[in-house]
């Protein structure tokens, strides 16, 4: 990403021949089908000044700023960065612990609250990229939904970034990676913290998550349905074995097959209290091994965007056994 000179200004402030960034905030306001283009036409100021919009972001870089405006200017990239990534991690996670709670008692969403969620999180990936890895650090059984819902987030965001997908429609998959699990919120405590394989019993319950969610979700005015659809199918499989709906190949979309990636990647890599994280390459070698879960063309990609080597049949980087699959699959109940 350049180092981009962004000014946030008021839409009556707009004029032809900005650049716009984006709508901060606002994104979901926004009457346009792009997030970042040069207003260019009189009939573009028009629109934006009669949307609800209050606010947008201009990149001084690529085209004209305020008429006399000398207001100060400000860039991501300047911004102090964390010591470590679990300081980074800290102001999130405790914003989406509010977020959770306020939704366990409300059963709606504040979409405000997660807008602010992916402002922060786009910042971290804005100005420590290569901290992403690093996000597999301990989760404390307290904090296991609210960490790993900033890591997918996290990790949604940079695998979209990589697909070269417009910056809106990677908000909106970062918003859907943020509140994947939301729906565990209705899920008794006893069974979220289980460190033991479920029973049955317990795994139904569990696998009611995904409903819940979507329901939840679709109570709160303003978000796209995609971040329900995300929230309702990311624990299904291409084969038809998944939950909650049994859903084959062309039955789950694209949005929600990303985000079933880098669910799963965060929850094998990921230290908890009472067992190792697999590496990021291990975990490339179990996920590639689990034919009918991903799309596979996706897998690759993501394997790419991270930096790790897809595995190779005459040449295995590692011996995967059966105890090793085993585990990943019965860590995979926590998450």
């Amino acid at each position: 990403m350049t180092n981009s000179t962004l000014l946030q200004i008021d839409k009556d402030e707009a004029r032809l021949g900005m650049f716009i960034h984006g709508f901060g905030r606002q994104w979901l306001r926004s009457p346009f089908a792009a997030s970042q283009f040069k207003l260019s036409s009189h009939a573009e100021l028009k629109t934006l000044r009669e949307s609800s919009v209050t606010t947008l972001v201009i990149d001084l870089s690529k085209g004209v700023g305020p008429t006399g405006s000398t207001a100060g200017l400000a860039k991501p990239n300047e911004n102090p960065t964390p010591a470590n990534v679990g300081a980074a991690l800290a102001k999130p996670t405790g914003m989406v612990r509010s977020i959770f709670s306020n939704a366990a008692s409300s059963l709606s969403i504040d979409r405000q609250q997660v807008e602010a969620v992916v402002d922060v999180v786009d910042q971290l990936l804005y100005t420590r990229p290569a901290s992403i890895l690093n996000l597999t650090k301990l989760k404390t059984k307290d904090e296991i939904s609210f960490q790993h819902s900033v890591a997918v987030c996290a990790l949604v965001g940079l695998f979209a970034r990589h697909l070269k997908l417009d910056s809106n429609l990677v908000r909106i998959l970062s918003v859907g990676g943020l509140l994947h699990d939301i729906g565990k919120i209705r899920i008794p405590t006893e069974i979220l913290t289980k460190t033991d394989k479920l029973t049955a019993d317990e795994m139904a319950v569990m696998q009611t998550h995904p409903h819940e969610g979507y329901a939840m979700l679709a109570r709160t005015k303003g978000l796209p349905e995609i971040v329900g659809k995300i929230c309702l199918h990311h624990h299904e499989k291409l084969d038809g074995s998944g939950y909650p709906d049994g859903l084959k190949d062309g039955q789950v979309s694209a949005a929600a097959r990303m985000v079933a990636i880098c669910d799963v990647f965060d929850a094998l890599t990921s230290i908890r209290p009472y067992k190792k994280g697999f590496t990021p390459q291990a975990a490339a070698e179990m996920m590639e091994k689990w034919t009918g879960h991903f799309d596979r063309v996706l897998l690759k990609q993501f394997f790419d965007c991270m930096g790790l080597k897809w595995p190779s049949q005459s040449a295995q980087t590692l011996e995967i056994t059966d105890e090793m699959v085993g585990s990943a699959e019965a860590d995979l109940n926590d998450f």
